[in-house]
């Protein structure tokens, strides 16, 4: 059974997330997966670096730390790519090409996540 986090910025819902925290859930992650929502995503647990080999569509990538602070956002990521090593980050939201910049996210934004 698929578990979801409810991603918030200053108490508002922006995305429902797809919870990676398991060895199997993290290894698969968003393979196989056609696209994603606007208001949705995956969140990985525990990470700091992510690739996009085996992708069929460009994400966004918002690394967080402990206390879901941004820490950093890759926009349009496309497939076949590794992204940057965060060390402060315990965590990364994938969502949709362009769903970053339209929540309004920058990098030291601190968001509320409800599992």
């Amino acid at each position: 059974m698929k578990a979801y986090a409810d991603i918030y910025k200053n108490g508002k819902p922006i995305f429902k997330a797809e919870l990676a925290d398991s060895f199997f859930t993290r290894l698969s992650g968003l393979l196989g997966k056609k696209n994603l929502p606007e208001d949705g995503g995956m969140l990985i647990m525990p990470c700091r670096q992510v690739h996009t080999f085996f992708m069929k569509f460009p994400i966004d990538l918002i690394f967080l730390t402990k206390e879901y602070k941004i820490t950093g956002i890759e926009q349009n990521v496309g497939k076949n790519r590794i992204s940057g090593y965060y060390k402060e980050a315990c965590c990364v939201l994938e969502t949709a090409k362009g769903a970053a910049a339209k929540a309004g996210l920058s990098e030291g934004d601190t968001l509320e996540i409800g599992v």
